[in-house]
């Protein structure tokens, strides 16, 4: 339930709740998740109660209540989806030209774009914005030939300080993993969580943890080149962990940091979730886009387009 979005508790028509079923609102209504009660078997009943906004009556044999059902869902969603959500659109103008630097790797899914960039092109589109998709091998290139200056760089983070040192300062810097914390809600915890990477001691355990599970590739950022670019910046044998898809620890208490993906495979609920399990234990936490601009050197740089937009 910590991913929850709205619960629908199905029971039956012929019956008060029972003990179960009242525990499940109370956890409902202790994780403030919105939930709506589908009373089903209404073809039993002599007469059917009108329906509230919390609970609708069904018939599974009659195929009665359905409709109400959906509308009842739609109704909540629309309540609880903010309408101030955005990727990248508010960083942005009509006309702007945007260029996101995409590199393809061997762990990139063939035919595809990642999540994170699909997301860019479509709120840059959404924004009237001009969307401009290059590899960082021809980064300099395009923007030699663009014949205008680009509101915005968005990149890899994989390739980070590469295009950092292409791109004038005058041009705004930032990457996908940076805006994805901050579309899941937890970048200002990630920007402060990064700093406890110059304090990491010999030995000190780090949780690397990915929300997905792909097949891992010889170079994959999580257990290769986020690793090798830890022991390069601390200087420490550090003994380090990973966890992926649904196996996020629930005792976090051994590890002194949580160097998070960007989160782009599960949903905002389920990323507050655990970073409100990191900072109820005191465990300091932060993602892969900011560790490694920490590292190189550029964070602040890359969160200037965002928090300057926000003041």
């Amino acid at each position: 339930m910590r991913s929850c979005d709205i619960a629908v508790l199905v029971t039956t028509s012929d019956r008060e709740l029972n003990t179960a079923e009242k525990e499940l609102i109370s956890i409902f209504e202790e994780r403030k998740i919105p939930y709506i009660i589908a009373k089903n078997k209404m073809d039993i009943l002599d007469k059917t109660p009108a329906n509230t906004e919390r609970v609708i009556y069904t018939s599974s044999i009659l195929k009665k209540g359905i409709e109400e059902l959906k509308n009842a869902i739609g109704n909540i969603s629309g309540k609880t989806q903010s309408n101030d959500l955005h990727f990248v659109s508010d960083l942005i103008k009509p006309n702007d030209f945007v260029v996101l630097v995409t590199p393809i790797d061997s762990a990139a899914p063939k035919g595809r774009m990642i999540m994170p960039q699909q997301l860019a092109i479509r709120d840059i589109i959404d924004a009237n914005g001009i969307a401009i998709v290059t590899k960082e091998s021809e980064l300099e290139d395009t923007l030699n030939s663009l014949g205008k200056i680009p509101a915005l760089v968005i990149t890899d983070s994989q390739v980070f300080e590469k295009v950092s040192k292409i791109v004038p300062e005058e041009i705004p810097l930032t990457s996908f993993s940076i805006l994805m914390a901050r579309y899941k809600g937890f970048l200002d915890t990630a920007v402060k969580g990064v700093k406890k990477i110059d304090e990491l001691k010999e030995g000190d355990k780090v949780l690397i943890s990915e929300g997905c599970t792909h097949h891992r590739q010889c170079d994959d950022i999580g257990t290769v080149k986020l690793p090798k670019w830890l022991k390069s910046y601390t200087k420490k044998d550090l003994d380090l962990e990973w966890s992926s898809g649904t196996g996020f620890p629930e005792d976090l208490s051994k590890y002194v940091l949580v160097i998070h993906c960007g989160g782009c495979m599960l949903n905002a609920n389920e990323m507050i979730f655990r970073m409100n399990s990191a900072n109820s234990q005191g465990v300091p936490f932060t993602n892969y886009g900011i560790t490694i601009a920490y590292m190189k050197g550029i964070l602040n740089r890359s969160i200037k387009p965002i928090f300057d937009t926000e003041k």
